[in-house]
């Protein structure tokens, strides 16, 4: 889509704004006369426009004559018409400034995405069929099994890994090769490209772990496609971060409303999980912690803000970190925190007895396909149904099955780290986020836990290292920094905690170990559907970087709103090429800044 922009506010040029490369910022045509702005609009085949002020209802009315798709305008002066332009799609936006233009660019991009993007791709499914293959039994798939399976759907789930507590943790993917902790809160799945306007490209793909980068890969060069993927995160500007964070951070919402649904209905897949709700959020920095505390308030995630007395007193294993200056204070958020190994152990039982089929070290490597590229089989050693559903939530480590889909090349690998410390001394009853800008690891989930013995532990879970296209590409340098950084966390947050005693169950007893979790250039998931040539869908979800099981409940619903044929949010705001179609120009590329006047041509 390309949009011209020609609000003169010389802060524009000097902020990332232009970043995506498909804005034409000419400031000229400001106060030029109408028929100079048509001429400007159909020269770059604009389809949106953003201006200080409204455009003659004339330049309009011709303007969206040439694009039967519709065009945007946003402006912060001017009234709409009683009766709206067939083809116009108007916002006003009062005020001035960056604010305004990216408030109307925000809504520029969600009218591309909502109205101008196709829907999805496949045909609403022919009913007979209700055979479903899962691919995958990570946490995701579980869900989402479970929620086919009380739809009255047949279904079978395929996994590469021995079955879950059988075989050492490297065997697994992110849910069974992480420690037994997961983390719901209305954050939970974040945007982790540019959120300031005045910052240049952020840089930390390419930085190593111990420089407070992200990068981890051993390898000396990055592909071509890692290349890619970066430049595409790169790219994306702080306007388009927050339009991104909104669609997320409603998503989280939604997830929220299920998982309590959930709770009500499975109340029994809940029991013996260590089952902790509400979050303390603490942060070693007074600046982050007053900005987190606004973005918080401002979707209504904040349950108690604490003094840090108040932290000392209801919390004490905290109070040597607040008197030291290591913690500056923290709020109380919604959410809730479970011993995820635990709960998907009881998941699968529940889905066994409900007659769901579960076959482990059962690896599907591919997806066949036609010439015209249409799906006609899965290489898998085990036949799959005729006509048979197919979804797949790939992890990291599934690539393969993206291969001739819009999803290829989409998920690399980030990896973050465990530890695990006792809380018999510590007495933690509450599981907490720890923030520690500019500290090698930023982020840590602490977990309230337990054992197989019983016992209790905290499982401490944090660190962003980018592996890229291949998960195995991990540096040993790099981990050992997020293994140390880990450990400086324990050490400064919560002085004087031990070690855990050994457990009867040798996969947790580790010093450090880690998981590779699927991520996506936008922080934005996935969600593709596709016909095979045998009449089922194909469906892929996935990349949901640290939402994965914050959002399982939500993707579910995406899932069998697939099957059944019906609409759902997620299938475009997790489209996977919904950057890259709204970055892309129909036309010659323009300079991101029109340095000359634009004027009609002669």
């Amino acid at each position: 889509m390309q949009i011209l922009l020609t609000t003169p506010d010389p802060e524009i040029a000097a902020s990332d704004f232009l970043r995506s490369g498909n804005i034409v910022h000419a400031p000229a045509l400001h106060d030029a006369p109408p028929g100079d702005l048509l001429d400007a609009l159909r020269r770059y085949g604009a389809t949106g426009l953003i201006a200080a002020r409204r455009p003659e209802s004339e330049v309009l009315r011709q303007w969206s004559g040439h694009h039967p798709g519709g065009v945007f305008v946003g402006y912060a002066a001017g009234r709409p018409p009683q009766t709206p332009h067939p083809g116009v799609c108007e916002h006003r936006q009062p005020g001035a400034g960056l604010e305004s233009v990216g408030a109307s660019l925000r809504r520029c991009e969600q009218w591309f995405t909502l109205r101008r993007l196709p829907g999805p791709a496949a045909d609403p499914p022919d009913g007979a069929h209700r055979d479903v293959v899962v691919i995958g039994a990570g946490i995701v798939d579980l869900i989402t099994a479970l929620h086919l399976s009380e739809s009255g759907y047949e279904v079978t789930v395929l996994d590469r890994s021995p079955e879950p507590g059988s075989a050492a943790w490297h065997r697994y993917g992110c849910t069974f090769a992480g420690d037994d902790a997961r983390m719901f809160t209305l954050t939970e799945m974040d945007c982790y490209t540019n959120r300031d306007p005045w910052l240049k490209s952020p840089d930390h793909f390419r930085t190593p772990v111990e420089k407070l980068g992200w990068l981890a890969s051993d390898r000396p060069h990055r592909t071509p496609e890692e290349e890619e993927w970066i430049d595409e995160s790169e790219r994306i500007p702080s306007w388009l971060t927050r339009a991104y964070t909104g669609d997320v951070f409603a998503l989280n919402a939604d997830a929220g409303d299920r998982w309590r649904s959930l709770r009500q209905r499975h109340s029994a897949l809940f029991e013996d999980v260590v089952l902790v709700d509400d979050i303390l959020r603490v942060y070693s920095d007074p600046l982050h912690l007053d900005a987190a505390l606004a973005r918080h308030r401002g979707i209504g995630a904040v349950l108690r803000e604490f003094t840090p007395e108040d932290i000392a007193r209801d919390v004490p294993a905290l109070g040597p970190a607040l008197r030291e200056g290591t913690l500056s204070g923290g709020f109380l958020v919604p959410g809730f925190t479970l011993n995820v190994h635990k709960f998907s152990r009881r998941i699968i039982d529940h889905l066994v007895r409900r007659g769901v089929s579960f076959h482990w070290n059962t690896p599907v490597t591919g997806v066949r396909r036609d010439a015209g590229g249409q799906v006609t089989g899965f290489d898998c050693p085990l036949p799959l149904p005729a006509g048979a559903h197919v979804v797949a939530s790939p992890g990291a480590h599934g690539q393969r099955l993206l291969d001739g889909s819009p999803c290829e090349g989409r998920i690399h690998g980030v990896l973050g780290g465990w530890v695990r410390i006792s809380n018999a001394g510590t007495g933690l009853r509450t599981s907490l986020k720890v923030a520690r800008r500019g500290h090698v690891t930023e982020d840590a989930n602490v977990t309230v836990a337990r054992d197989a013995d019983g016992r209790e532990v905290l499982v401490v879970g944090s660190g962003y290292g980018y592996v890229g296209s291949d998960p195995g590409a991990v540096d040993g340098r790099q981990l050992d920094a997020v293994r140390r950084g880990i450990l400086d966390t324990v050490r400064r947050i919560l002085p004087g905690s031990a070690p855990p005693a050994l457990s009867s169950d040798p996969a947790e007893n580790y010093d450090f170990k880690f998981c590779v979790r699927p991520w996506t250039s936008t922080s934005l998931g996935l969600h593709h559907t596709e016909r095979t040539a045998d009449g089922g869908l194909f469906v892929i979800t996935g990349g949901h970087n640290t939402g994965g099981f914050a959002q399982a409940p939500t993707v579910a619903g995406a899932v069998l709103a697939s099957l059944r044929g019906e609409p759902h949010p997620m299938h475009r705001l997790y489209r996977p090429d919904r950057f890259t179609a709204f970055a892309d120009t129909t036309t010659e590329p323009a300079a991101r800044t029109a340095r000359q006047p634009v004027t009609s041509a002669t």
